[in-house]
Parts: C-alpha cells; sequence; structure tokens
C-alpha cells in the first residue's frame, strides 16, 4: 500500500494527470471498497467470538481509546497552529477512508484531504504496528489486533489478517468499533461548537 500510493501519487504529478481523471478512472475499484467491508463481517463475528466475556471491557476500553486518539490529533493540532479547517479534516482521521470522507463532507471540509490522512494513519500503523507489538512484547492477539484496528483501519487489519486470524479477526472489530465511534464523537464535538 505505501509503495503503490508513493507510485500512483509520482505518476499523477509526473504526468500532470488530475486528479478528477485518476478518480474517474479509479471508480471501478473504488465501488468494490464496499463489498469488501462487508466482507470483514465475517472476521469481526470471529474477533467478537474470541473476546466472549471480554467484549464489553474491550468496548469500554476502545471507546476511551477512539476518543482519546481523535481528541489529541485536534488538540496537538491546535497546539501547533492549525486552522479551524484543518482541524475538521484531521478529526475523523482515526477511522477508515470511507468514513473520514463522509465525516468531512458532512463538516464542510476537503474529504479527499480527510481521507488521505486516514490513508496515511493506517500505512503508519500497519507498517510500525506489527514490529511495536512485538518490540513490547504483547502476545496477546486480541489485544494486538484490536488496537491496531483501532489505530490503523482497514490497511492495518489487512496486514494484521497476515498475521493470524486472531490478531486479524480483532482488528476487525477494532476497525469496526473506531468507524462507528469516530463519527459520532467528531460530529458531537462539531454541534457543541467544540470543531
Amino acid at each position: 500500500m505505501l509503495v503503490s500510493t508513493i507510485v500512483i501519487g509520482a505518476v499523477l504529478v509526473i504526468g500532470r494527470i488530475p486528479l478528477a481523471s485518476y478518480e474517474e478512472g479509479a471508480a471501478p475499484l473504488t465501488a468494490l471498497l464496499g463489498p469488501a467491508v462487508v466482507a470483514l463481517a465475517f472476521a469481526i463475528d470471529r474477533g467478537a467470538r474470541r473476546l466472549g466475556r471480554r467484549l464489553m471491557a474491550v468496548a469500554i476500553a476502545g471507546t476511551i481509546a477512539t476518543i482519546v486518539g481523535a481528541a489529541v490529533t485536534v488538540v496537538v493540532a491546535w497546539a501547533l497552529g492549525a486552522s479551524g479547517e484543518l482541524l475538521r479534516i484531521l478529526a475523523p482521521k482515526h477511522a477508515t477512508s470511507a468514513v473520514s470522507a463522509a465525516v468531512a463532507e458532512v463538516l464542510g471540509v476537503d474529504a479527499s484531504l480527510a481521507a488521505v490522512f486516514s490513508i496515511l494513519t493506517g500505512i503508519l500503523g500497519a507498517v510500525a504496528g506489527p514490529p511495536l507489538l512485538r518490540l513490547m512484547r504483547l502476545r496477546d492477539p486480541v489485544a494486538g489486533g484490536f488496537a491496531i484496528g483501532l489505530s490503523a483501519h482497514a490497511i492495518g487489519t489487512a496486514r494484521a489478517m497476515e498475521e493470524g486470524p486472531a490478531l486479524g479477526g480483532s482488528s476487525a472489530l477494532g476497525l469496526a468499533l473506531a468507524s462507528l465511534l469516530v463519527p459520532l464523537a467528531i460530529l458531537g464535538a462539531s454541534l457543541l461548537g467544540w470543531l
């Protein structure tokens, strides 16, 4: 994903290809994102079954982690002098790109830029997540997968699935929880005038 993103970006810039033309050509592939997300339901179901009694504790921890992650992003960007528009673009980056783009549209900011920040977050999490879990000696695949799914979205979940079904299933559950909570938290903050 990282290499293909860089190569596609370079081709667009060097070839002076308008983004609209690229999006039109990529539309058939983009249309496949919906069924791919639905297919994650099987992994989510497996992840939830593995959690068993821990499901409520994991849901509470995931809720807190998602809200704190989004809040820290906004607070750090604000402290660095980011504009209100950039804060609204960055706020939904803790959800998968499709969700981030939809939230950004509702907030009235650039949806494609919000999706880019979400994708960059996913790539970073996919690249750094599994090695970081090993470095921290976290051996529980449920906790590790859930952390990857919450922070690295679909890209991280795809990477977690390569590591094994337990890690992948709990990562899909984290992805689903973040994709549900981020819009609610961001839109709630917007209605309260915090964004």
